[in-house]
């Protein structure tokens, strides 16, 4: 009876038809990809007849694998699908790995370490090397062997590539190049492999053991890739491999939506298909179901820019629809007002909680925009990151300053005790316990007659950075307020300490302009007081309020979404709300620093654009204020590259300010009352 094909469009019915030798499926945003994948596996197992085990898919996520199955499973009809292999590379590798382990001297059933096994045995490893763990941070260290093993590198090339690595400095490259050797030696001591050596170890399997590769070439006849754009050095070499003796291959995937370099993820496999390739044929999907015509054009206009892509042009038959807004407001809160006030009035038009998105480039951005939301009563939700209060760095910059508040905070005293790392264990953060509570004493006061401990030194030098920062509060005004701010976190190492821990320079980075982002809203409180140490003190009130602001219980999510460009990627939305459309915002201020490429950024803004399905708000500031300063901000080129007969312009730099943060305050304050009775 064959499949029915009814659903798909001529472009879509090709690919699907199209199943002897390679083919490229350029699925721009929005064109059913998903649908053209499913329908392709079920014609090859309805009509085709090829056996379900002779079929190979491959995703980037277990959700993407799991939903094309059960697509391909609904479309196949009565055909069984059972023995149909499609999965993640991850779990390709640990399936082939568990066949074939004993080949490269493991037992069949190794263990995958977690993140927390594989800083316990790097330390180890760093100890017996002889290399103080204490001077660099295991994760940033494994971060960069997880980079050299997904471009699949070892030995001399290992070790020029971490010399080369921007997040390492000359020492920590030295301590990458010794002990990776020795972290993989002791990993196959223990018969265990991290997620990495499931990719690595395979691409090791097919390279240099021929029977086992001719072995799954034989198997797999058919292989399709979703995503290739996304795909690494090591992935695109099982690809390789797997394609030795057939080349019954399927890539589905769009140069235009390659944003994540970060991961390794390499653009070029998908632009050079046709040489790897030879007898490749490409079919462009360009029809774009979600969107409105001007919203297409739009992103057309800015993807246009680029020099290395396919060329196409999405477009749609929804009709032209509205224009897109460009607007330009005040400041950072008068952006958030503007938002939360325009979903609010749209609202009252028809639409769910769940149409709106704000879209941002960095989860820094976030803070004004969950106040203002908060403020309003409109349930929102984080996606692909944490509320801004609930991030790590957040919390404890806000526990210093707490503390610095009040030296008798004993809970954030703990919090913050060894954080920055003071070599302070457990037992003497017992110790110190103990002291306070028979001598009926804060901690604080503690630190200072703490004599019985090894490191008594250091908590008393402690206890006197603390009261000098605390002193220097009492005698600071509102006006020198932020810059107390900003040599307390020097003081106290805060931004040093976040490069230790982060796994990446890039994920330091975010990490510190969230604390710069505290900064910045310090600088924009207003207060009657005269006095710093009562500017900051109401300043913290208004932060707990907002954390203690209970989250909406709705169980069908119906809520504003909040995410990153990176996060947006594969989603929709009726209504979306770029935000921060700035030179330094996006583009990225460390791509303009760097003078980097600005393709992966401009693909960033496409990928935004084409959440859109109705309307797409495209916001920007006049200013900033930075630090306690309004810093002029400069329109995003990419805003230039889109046609001025699709924008309306909206100007509200002048119309509407925020509120101010004691009424705020006091806001929430009759919230809670009216919530208790009065």
């Amino acid at each position: 009876m064959g499949v029915d094909f009814s659903h798909l469009n001529p472009c879509q019915r090709q690919a699907v038809l199209h199943t002897a030798g390679p083919l490229l499926i350029l699925a721009g945003a929005g064109s059913g990809k998903t649908s053209t994948m499913a329908y392709r596996m079920a014609h090859l197992l309805e009509v085709e007849k090829v056996r379900p085990s002779a079929i190979l898919g491959l995703s980037f996520t277990n959700k993407a694998a799991n939903a094309l199955k059960t697509r391909v499973a609904d479309l196949a009809g009565k055909v069984s699908t059972r023995g149909l292999w499609i999965t993640t590379f991850h779990s390709l590798g640990a399936r082939i790995l568990r066949e074939h382990a004993q080949v490269l001297g493991f037992q069949k059933h190794f263990t995958i370490l977690d993140q927390n096994d594989r800083v316990d045995i790097l330390k180890q490893v760093l100890k017996h090397i002889r290399i103080d763990d204490r001077k660099f941070d295991p994760e940033v260290i494994l971060f960069g062997i997880s980079q050299a093993k997904s471009q699949f590198l070892f030995g001399e090339k290992a070790e020029a590539f971490f010399d080369g690595y921007s997040g390492f400095t000359p020492e920590m490259a030295l301590a990458a190049s010794c002990s990776f050797p020795k972290y993989q030696e002791q990993l196959k001591l223990l018969n265990a492999m991290d997620f990495d050596d499931l990719i690595y170890y395979t691409v090791l399997l097919l390279e240099q053991h021929e029977s086992v590769c001719r072995a799954y070439n034989d198997r797999f006849e058919y292989l399709l890739v979703d995503e290739y754009q996304d795909t690494n050095a090591s992935q695109f070499r099982i690809i390789q491999c797997l394609t030795q003796k057939q080349q019954n291959i399927c890539v589905v995937g769009d140069d235009d939506q390659s944003i994540y370099s970060w991961r390794g993820a390499d653009p070029s496999h998908i632009l050079s298909f046709s040489e790897h390739y030879p007898a490749s044929k490409m079919v462009a999907l360009e029809q774009n179901y979600r969107s409105t015509s001007t919203i297409l054009q739009a992103a057309n206009a800015v993807i246009g820019q680029n020099q290395m892509r396919y060329p196409k042009k999405l477009w749609s038959d929804r009709g032209e629809g509205r224009l897109i807004f460009h607007v330009v407001v005040s400041e950072d809160r008068a952006e958030a007002e503007y938002v939360s006030e325009k979903i609010l009035e749209k609202k009252q038009e028809g639409y769910a909680w769940k149409d709106f998105a704000i879209l941002y480039r960095s989860n820094a951005q976030s803070r004004v925009f969950e106040e203002a939301l908060r403020r309003k009563a409109i349930a929102y939700k984080m996606v692909g990151g944490i509320s801004f209060l609930a991030r790590k760095e957040v919390k404890d910059v806000l526990a210093y300053w707490k503390l610095l508040c009040n030296l008798k905070d004993d809970a954030s005293l703990r919090r913050v005790l060894n954080w920055p790392h003071r070599g302070i264990g457990k037992a003497t953060v017992e110790a110190l316990g103990t002291l306070a509570f028979s001598q009926e004493i804060s901690l604080f006061e503690a630190l200072g007659r703490c004599i019985e401990t090894r490191s008594s030194s250091r908590l008393q030098a402690f206890q006197q950075l603390l009261q000098n920062l605390r002193d220097q509060l009492e005698a600071s005004s509102p006006e020198t307020l932020v810059a107390w701010g900003r040599s307390c976190l020097e003081r106290l190492g805060i931004k040093q300490t976040i490069v230790e821990e982060s796994d990446d320079p890039i994920q330091a980075s975010r990490r510190w302009e969230n604390v710069e982002e505290l900064l910045h809203s310090l600088g924009q409180w207003k207060s009657k007081s005269s006095h710093g140490l009562e500017v900051l003190s109401e300043y913290l009130v208004g932060m707990m309020l907002q954390s203690q602001e209970p989250e909406s219980e709705e169980k069908d999510l119906d809520q504003v979404t909040l995410l990153t460009l990176h996060g947006a990627k594969g989603l929709e939305y009726r209504v979306v709300f770029m935000v921060g459309m700035e030179e330094g915002i996006l583009p990225h201020k460390r791509t303009l620093n760097e003078l980097v490429d600005l393709s992966e950024e401009r693909r960033l803004c496409y990928v935004g654009i084409t959440r859109a399905r109705d309307e797409l708000f495209l916001v920007r500031a006049h200013e900033r204020i930075r630090y306690g300063k309004p810093v002029p901000c400069h329109p995003s080129r990419f805003l230039e590259a889109i046609p001025r007969e699709l924008l309306q312009e909206v100007n509200q730099a002048q119309i509407l300010k925020p509120q101010e943060d004691s009424l705020q305050v006091k806001s929430y304050l009759d919230q809670i009352r009216a919530r208790l009775g009065g």
